[in-house]
């Protein structure tokens, strides 16, 4: 009976790279960590040993890629806010003039929310912790590209609206709302939502109010 368990477990296990095929091994790990993560309550639920048995690698083989989970953890949230990013950028292309730009950005989010929620749910929900390692390498955080983005949408905004207002502020409020307004939308269907435009261009109207 053992015998046939350690046949089965052989016959799962993920292929052994030929060379120059590390690439794939590391690619394979970020995923199954995403995959792990998507459902995690939390960044400690998530061990090498669980990633590298998705994966259908040896536990050995890790360290080949990656010094440590830390370096792991950051290559998965760089990733999946690279994604969001992106679908921002893109947002913000597709409109003309600042004001345009900020309202089909903050769509964009929400549609992302909406669109990828195990994905939205790794970026929002699952719980952090003190990554000592990012600080002492001097890394910012793996979101911070994403966020400058929407600061940066954000300031042209309200420079065009003539609105003094501290940009990393309003940002900073900006983002907690929409999260606030794709949570709640989602976790509460039956609720009778204005439509969602209504919603941000209310909001966004609020955000650019002269003081």
């Amino acid at each position: 009976m053992v015998s046939q368990v350690r046949e089965a477990e052989k016959r799962q296990r993920r292929p052994r790279n030929r060379r120059g095929e590390g690439a794939r091994l590391r690619d394979e790990l970020i995923q199954a960590a995403r995959q792990l993560l998507m459902t995690a309550e939390r960044e400690s639920d998530l061990s090498i040993r669980a990633v590298t048995r998705a994966a259908g690698a040896a536990p050995q083989s890790f360290y080949l890629q990656f010094a440590d989970l830390d370096e792991l953890l950051y290559a998965v949230y760089a990733l999946e806010f690279e994604d969001l990013r992106e679908t921002l950028t893109r947002a913000a292309d597709s409109a003309d003039g600042p004001t345009a730009r900020l309202l089909a950005v903050s769509r964009a989010y929400c549609d992302f929310a909406q669109a990828h929620p195990g994905r939205y749910r790794l970026l929002t929900s699952v719980t952090g912790q003190a990554h000592d390692t990012w600080r002492g390498e001097g890394r910012s955080l793996p979101g911070a590209p994403a966020f400058v983005m929407l600061q940066e949408t954000v300031t042209a905004a309200l420079t065009a609206n003539a609105v003094s207002t501290d940009p990393f502020l309003a940002a900073s409020t900006l983002w907690a709302c929409l999260h606030g307004i794709a949570t709640l939308r989602a976790a509460r269907p039956a609720f009778a939502w204005p439509p969602l435009d209504d919603m941000l261009r209310g909001l966004i109207r609020q955000l650019l109010r002269s003081s």
